[in-house]
């Protein structure tokens, strides 16, 4: 193996293992569950997104499938994702008591179940790379539940909500794969996650300055932004089928 070869080789698995790390920050994330600290165990979940969110980008621009072949990376991509994104927000909603008793084993098997059938789905993203019904983001759900600190009911209304979403095929943008918007879109996803990781250290609801306000700002927009989009696909997607049938009316 010539010397550029072997330094392709090491970066791919520096890759490889950097996608690990996610897995890392899901296991510490899960001691901090049952140390019952739960603003440390969405950090965690925190950081684990964060690699996510790069680890794709970086595979693509080293080339990882080209020069590791036996590693499957979205296999590798996939089974850290189902632990951090499902695994971990569902022993979350048991442990910290986040919806009603009579619903605290219920709640957490259906997102379990549904959320394998939804990774195991073929055609879960549409051909511009949108998700297809409610993705599953359950520990972002988890981190505005915690942000906002409602009751139980209301968390169960809004987790069976996302739930029933996830058989809805509204189109929702992944921010790094849809091609339409896609550096807006990153430009205010780096918005969202500087200013939650800021709110969840300090505290969603103290505001003592301007920079607690800016940071505050940002979350607001950026969350306004990704909601824009999905609601602009709805009605682009229902604009063109009114199209659709005015045309075959006409003809």
């Amino acid at each position: 193996m010539n010397y550029r070869l072997k330094i392709n080789y090491i970066k791919a698995w520096l890759v490889h293992l950097l996608t690990c790390s996610g897995l890392v920050a899901g296991f510490l994330s899960l001691t901090y569950i049952f140390k019952n600290d739960q603003k440390s165990a969405l950090i965690c979940l925190g950081i684990a997104l964060v690699v996510d969110a790069i680890d794709g980008t970086l595979a693509r621009k080293y080339k990882v499938s080209k020069y590791i072949k036996n590693i499957d990376g979205k296999m590798l991509d996939s089974v850290i994702d189902f632990f951090n994104y499902i695994i971990i927000p569902s022993i979350m909603i048991f442990w910290f008591s986040i919806v009603p008793v009579s619903f605290e084993i219920l709640i957490p098997l259906i997102i379990l179940i549904i959320s394998a059938i939804s990774y195991s789905n073929q055609n879960l993203m549409t051909s511009e790379n949108f998700y297809r019904g409610f993705p599953c983001i359950w520990n972002i759900l988890l981190l505005y539940i915690y942000f906002f600190d409602f009751s139980q009911i209301v968390n169960l209304i809004l987790i069976s909500a996302c739930i029933i979403l996830k058989f809805i095929p509204i189109k929702y943008a992944h921010p790094l794969r849809v091609k339409k918007l896609r550096i807006y879109s990153i430009v205010f996803m780096i918005f969202w996650f500087v200013s939650s990781f800021k709110m969840l250290i300090n505290s969603f609801y103290i505001i003592e300055n301007n920079y607690d306000l800016l940071f505050l700002s940002l979350w607001i927009i950026s969350n306004i932004y990704f909601i824009s989009l999905t609601f602009y696909e709805i009605f682009f997607d229902v604009y063109k089928a009114i199209i659709v049938k005015i045309n075959k009316h006409e003809f």
